[in-house]
């Protein structure tokens, strides 16, 4: 696997032998995307005649990049090993992602803040890197991106815009919130991690 398309994208070129050493017994294809709202990055088992694959999102900042590659990483290794037997964030692909994790925080002298944020992330896994508000604030930090506003910056009762549409903040959730479409009267739930635009 070449993974020189992927060198620009991360904090530092010190992880690829690490990530080739973690992806060396595998053959996958690695394709870099557009931007997409619904995900950071996705793993796919391989179809009949085809090889797995992982995208991942272009626009990402590097730590954002980085921790997001793992998590799809733990996909790959973890279908590898046990194919169907194993639930997408099963407690098979917790145990990888974690030991991933613990491998990336000693490969290099990262800032504390992020191999702490790891550390801890590695004991309890999510289904998501956005799934840990406390990892996505700091990764948003470390990326120059803590300008970007997320809902669980924001108090209950506020309104604030999100793809096209205007909501009021109902009700902080574990790690969603319950929300109010100003239009159509409806309840939704948003990640807390979500990027919003507040209102005025």
């Amino acid at each position: 696997m070449d993974f020189s398309t992927i060198q620009p994208l991360l904090p530092t070129n010190d992880v690829l032998p690490l990530i080739e050493a973690w992806t060396a017994p595998y053959d996958f294809d690695l394709k870099i995307t557009r931007p997409r709202k619904s995900k950071l990055g996705d793993f796919r088992p391989p179809k009949p005649g085809k090889r797995s694959s992982i995208t991942m999102n272009g626009n990402l900042g590097p730590y954002q990049f980085l921790t997001t590659l793992v998590h799809e990483l733990a996909h790959l290794i973890t279908w590898e090993n046990y194919g169907h037997r194993a639930a997408p964030h099963g407690k098979e692909w917790k145990q990888c992602f974690g030991a991933l994790l613990i491998s990336l925080a000693e490969a290099h002298p990262w800032p504390e803040v992020y191999k702490k944020a790891i550390l801890e992330h590695a004991t309890r896994p999510k289904s998501a890197v956005g799934g840990d508000p406390g990892l996505q604030k700091i990764l948003l930090q470390l990326d120059g991106k803590d300008d970007e506003v997320l809902l669980q910056d924001l108090a209950p009762g506020a309104e604030f815009n999100f793809k096209t549409r205007r909501f009021r903040y109902q009700k902080r959730h574990r790690t969603r919130a319950l929300v109010l479409d100003l239009r159509n009267k409806r309840l939704y739930t948003i990640p807390l991690v979500a990027r919003i635009d507040p209102a005025d």
